[in-house]
């Protein structure tokens, strides 16, 4: 795994490194190059140039792929395009992808690949579908710049990687409902986990059935999100910079999808740089406290972002 990840980093840092993939003359800095693509492939959400401004059409589909690569899985993606090809699993390709996807046994690899592969799409195309819409007919984008920024803002989101198109990152949609709701919506789908997913797909309705590592999943994704929605709206409330301006149904919404992102994401419709130090208290618990998982930092422009569990 540690080689495959290597290698994606060194396959996308060539890829960035091109004169063709910065918008400016020139191309990117060695350093530059390699910081985005780890960041892509680790779905981390750290950027060190402004992602729409700085790399052209042919960068950010590479920064697409790699963000679609890295929360899938690279021994996933390799597990399940050998495959497809040769219809079969070696036991090392098996005991690979099992450790990846968190199957319980070498028997669930396969139907875990197939199902892992058709979750993913389905759901980022159906978030890509709604995006697309909104931005055609309520920001009066062309139909090709609106697909391409659906779909690139629906994998971003539920890969929870962080990267958006936009240099204020998402903050003029903080008042939109259906913006702001599909993309939260999908960074809570996928901060779950396939396993999880697949469990309550399952068995949605019948609680009582479901394991305990799903029960302290989804019990810790709700309280984490009421308890981060309620705190950011309440210390922003009046804060002129961030909630202030907004009517209450705008406040309520924007301090929704805020709470959303400690748990796993990386967006911002509110300036972070603005927000009271209570609040970034606040944002910073989750990151230090969500079932010991490791910890991350991610940056857009130069506003300051929380750190968020990778």
């Amino acid at each position: 795994m540690a080689v495959a990840f290597a290698a994606g980093v060194a396959v996308g840092t060539a890829l960035l490194a091109l004169p063709v993939a910065r918008a400016g003359p020139g191309s990117a800095s060695f350093l530059e190059a390699v910081f985005t693509a780890t960041s892509a492939v680790c779905v981390t959400g750290l950027a060190v140039v402004d992602t729409p401004t700085y790399w052209s059409g042919f960068g950010e589909v590479v920064i697409l792929a790699l963000i679609q690569i890295g929360g899938f899985g690279i021994m996933t993606l390799a597990s399940l395009l050998g495959l497809l090809v040769s219809r079969r699993l070696g036991l090392r390709t098996r005991l690979t992808a099992q450790t990846e996807t968190k199957s319980l046994g070498l028997g669930d690899v396969r139907r875990v690949l197939l199902g892992v592969a058709a979750f993913s799409l389905t759901f980022e195309a159906i978030a890509a579908l709604i995006l697309t819409l909104r931005l055609a007919t309520r920001y009066d984008e062309p139909l090709g710049q609106a697909v391409y920024h659906g779909i690139f803002h629906a994998v971003s989101a539920f890969n929870n990687a962080g990267f958006a198109l936009y240099s204020d990152n998402l903050i003029r949609f903080a008042t939109d409902p259906v913006v702001s709701v599909t993309i939260a919506v999908a960074i809570i789908a996928g901060g779950l986990g396939f396993p999880v997913l697949f469990e309550l797909r399952r068995e949605l309705f019948t609680p009582s059935r479901w394991t305990l590592h799903t029960r302290i999943v989804v019990w810790a994704t709700l309280i984490l999100l009421v308890v981060g929605t309620a705190a950011v709206t309440a210390f922003e409330w009046s804060n002129p910079n961030t909630l202030g301006p907004l009517s209450v149904p705008g406040k309520l919404l924007a301090g929704f999808f805020q709470g959303v992102q400690p748990r796993t994401a990386g967006f911002n419709s509110l300036s972070y740089g603005d927000m009271n130090e209570t609040t970034w208290l606040v944002t910073d618990v989750p990151c230090s406290s969500v079932a010991g998982r490791p910890v991350r930092r991610v940056a857009s422009r130069s506003r300051r972002l929380p750190c968020l569990p990778s």
